[in-house]
């Protein structure tokens, strides 16, 4: 099952004021807002092994804006730790991977990820496998069925920042880029960073990625108070409904 804690990062703590508002909305809003579809996409070179990973200004994964303290959007708790990374004005700076929203016009989500990485970094993807699914949790008011891959560049290719949205990026270890940018990053990346971890080359990643489960990945909220948590599918605790552990807060 994933992995929920790394270094000093706890990916799945959620504090208490967090919980509560989470949780009123899930009561106030009714349905779910319905996730829209999206890819992300870890590029990956050798050796060591290493990540692309690109710093933005005050932006969400998947392109929804938020500033720091915010209590609306996914900065609730979708974004692990509770580091805003602020810098004046009280904007965030954000650590993630190319991405966006799916488009009508891209063939399949696969291809939203490879058309992302062209428009933000000029590069062309050579190989790319399926890492892994998550859906953002139902109390959001912005989700996601975002797909995670990774992928190799084409030879010749070198990644470079294309648009004026990111405003920093850089090859990184994936345990270093988790152990100091960690709590600047969406619970996907983070626990995705944390995974990599545990190997060497682009080869191994590969090979793992053939063996991973992709069913979606969908938080719940559990326990009460200061011991909430996100859970997933299969761990303990896991509430059949989105409002099972709701009831009476």
């Amino acid at each position: 099952m994933s992995i929920q804690r790394y270094g000093k990062w706890d990916f799945r703590a959620v504090d208490p004021e967090t919980a509560v508002r989470a949780r009123a909305r899930l009561r106030a809003q009714g349905a779910p807002a319905e996730p829209e579809r999206a890819a992300s996409m870890v590029l990956l070179r050798e050796a060591p092994l290493r990540v692309f990973l690109l710093r933005h200004a005050a932006k969400e994964p998947f392109g929804t804006a938020a500033e720091c303290g915010t209590t609306e959007g996914v900065r609730e708790r979708w974004a692990s730790g509770t580091d805003c990374g602020s810098e004046r004005g009280g904007r965030q700076r954000r650590y993630g991977f190319p991405g966006g929203r799916h488009k009508p016009d891209d063939p399949d989500v696969a291809m939203t990820g490879v058309r992302e990485v062209e428009e933000e970094t000029g590069a062309m993807v050579a190989l790319q496998r399926a890492w892994a699914r998550w859906v953002t949790p139902e109390y959001e008011p912005v989700r996601f069925d975002a797909w995670i891959y990774v992928a190799t560049l084409a030879e010749g290719f070198q990644p470079r920042i294309r648009v004026r949205e990111p405003e920093y990026a850089t090859w990184i270890g994936p345990e270093q880029a988790v152990c100091q940018h960690g709590g600047q990053m969406s619970v996907p990346e983070a626990t995705t960073l944390a995974e990599l971890s545990r190997y060497s080359t682009v080869g191994e990643v590969f090979a793992a990625a053939e063996q991973r489960d992709m069913t979606p990945l969908l938080p719940r909220l559990s326990g009460p108070g200061d011991r909430t948590r996100l859970v997933l599918p299969g761990e303990e605790g896991y509430p059949s409904a989105a409002l099972s552990h709701v009831q009476g807060v």
